[in-house]
């Protein structure tokens, strides 16, 4: 098992109402990556591309929601989805049930065939509805039709460069009306200065924030 798959399981399998117990064992099990290109700061002082913060006129209409769960509410029902970075299903079981996706793609780079097939056998009432790809995000958002896609979920690596190229490449996928989404922002990673960089040098701009208390906060992007 990679200690990338394994800081994920802990995290989507813990309980938020637990999340502040666990945080300082996590911390001291998986302490922050501060490497070039992953922290937050770092890449920052590295990227001269990513701004320092995001225009006050762009946040003006940021929506606050208390929970990811909530901002499925506000995605686009019986339309055609994808999350990348799915793990065992347990946020795709959200998504379903909320936005009740017609076409729903759920993409990851399983460790083995048992862990893919564990996460099949979840949605087998799903037949149809529910696709299972086994591959880089990257190679799937080159892959899909332009406009194809309503909105989607980002979940994967959470570094700079390969959230950066994501957002860049699902800004063709989804279509106009449509939303990119995604996980962890928050100053230990990547995915703060990639978003603000992606929104910087396109029309895309912040609409939803959630303020779960454990930090692992989701966000969702519109075109102006």
């Amino acid at each position: 098992m990679s200690l990338l798959w394994a800081k994920r399981a802990i995290t989507e399998s813990c309980p938020d109402r637990l999340s502040p117990l666990v945080a300082g064992l996590y911390r001291t099990a998986f302490p922050p990556d501060t490497s070039e290109g992953t922290a937050a700061a770092t890449v920052l002082n590295r990227e001269e591309a990513v701004p320092e913060s995001l225009p006050a006129a762009e946040l003006e209409n940021v929506q606050l929601l208390p929970h990811r769960t909530e901002l499925l509410e506000h995605m686009p029902t019986s339309g055609t989805a994808a999350e990348f970075g799915s793990g065992n299903g347990a946020f795709a079981e959200s998504i379903v049930r909320i936005t009740q996706s017609e076409t729903l793609y759920l993409v990851d780079q399983w460790e083995s065939d048992e862990e893919r097939q564990a996460v099949e056998r979840r949605f087998s009432e799903h037949q149809g509805t529910i696709h299972f790809r086994g591959a880089d995000p990257l190679s799937v958002l080159r892959d899909a039709e332009t406009d194809s896609l309503d909105w989607v979920y980002i979940n994967s690596s959470h570094e700079y460069e390969a959230t950066l190229a994501e957002l860049r490449e699902s800004q063709r996928a989804v279509a106009a009306d449509g939303y990119i989404a995604g996980d962890d922002y928050k100053i230990v990673n990547g995915v703060i200065p990639a978003v603000h960089q992606f929104c910087a040098e396109t029309d895309w701009l912040l609409s939803y924030l959630t303020l779960e208390t454990h930090g692992r906060r989701s966000y969702a992007l519109c075109k102006e």
